[in-house]
C-alpha cells in the first residue's frame, strides 16, 4: 500500500495464499481510498501477468516450494525486471545466529515458519534462519543470473534478483 500511495499512476497487485490476509488488505486499501491496488488469493507459483518489479516481504522462507515460486516469479518478470526479496537477517551457521535477534527468529521459525511450510506441498521448510548463502543458492537455482545484497537492517536482509 505504501508503493500504491507513493506511485499513484502505477498498478499494484498484492498476492497471498491466505484468504483472511487478503480480505484485511482489501479493507485497508478501501479505507485509504487506494484505487490503484488489487489483492488476490494466489500462491506465488500462480502469478498472472508480467511485472516490472516483484517484491517478497518476509515470505520466501515460509513457502512450501520456494524454488518453484522463484522459478515462476522469474518467468513473470518483464525484460529488465527485478525482484526485491526481504528476508530475516540470518547468518549462514548456527554460531552466526546465537544473538538476541537470531534466538528470537529461531523461536518464531519453530512455531510459525517451519510448520507453515511443512503444511504446503513440497514442504521445503527453509525457516527464518535460511541465511544469505542458502538464499542466493536458491535464487540461482531458479534461473536468476544476478543476485546482490541491496541493503540490510539489523532485522532484515534485502536482496535484488534479476534474470
Amino acid at each position: 500500500m505504501i508503493i500504491a500511495r507513493a506511485f499513484p499512476k502505477s498498478k499494484v497487485h498484492g498476492f497471498d495464499f491466505h484468504e483472511k490476509s487478503i480480505e484485511e488488505a482489501r479493507k485497508h486499501a478501501k479505507k485509504h481510498n487506494l484505487s490503484n491496488i488489487r489483492f488476490q488469493t494466489l500462491e506465488a507459483k500462480e502469478l498472472p501477468g508480467k511485472y516490472d518489479l516483484i517484491t517478497m516481504f518476509d515470505c520466501l522462507h515460509d513457502m512450501g516450494d520456494p524454488l518453484g515460486a522463484l522459478t515462476h516469479i522469474r518467468a513473470a518478470l518483464k525484460p529488465n525486471g527485478s525482484v526485491m526479496i526481504v528476508e530475516p537477517m540470518a547468518g549462514d551457521s548456527l554460531k552466526d545466529n546465537l544473538n538476541p535477534i537470531g534466538r528470537m527468529y529461531y523461536s518464531a521459525s519453530t512455531m510459525v515458519c517451519v510448520p507453515t511450510s511443512l503444511a504446503q506441498p513440497t514442504g521445503t521448510a527453509l525457516g527464518a534462519q535460511a541465511g544469505e548463502k542458502q538464499l542466493r543458492k536458491l535464487i540461482k537455482e531458479a534461473g536468476f543470473r544476478i543476485c546482490c545484497r541491496a541493503t540490510e537492517t539489523p532485522f532484515n536482509l534485502i536482496l535484488e534478483a534479476r534474470s
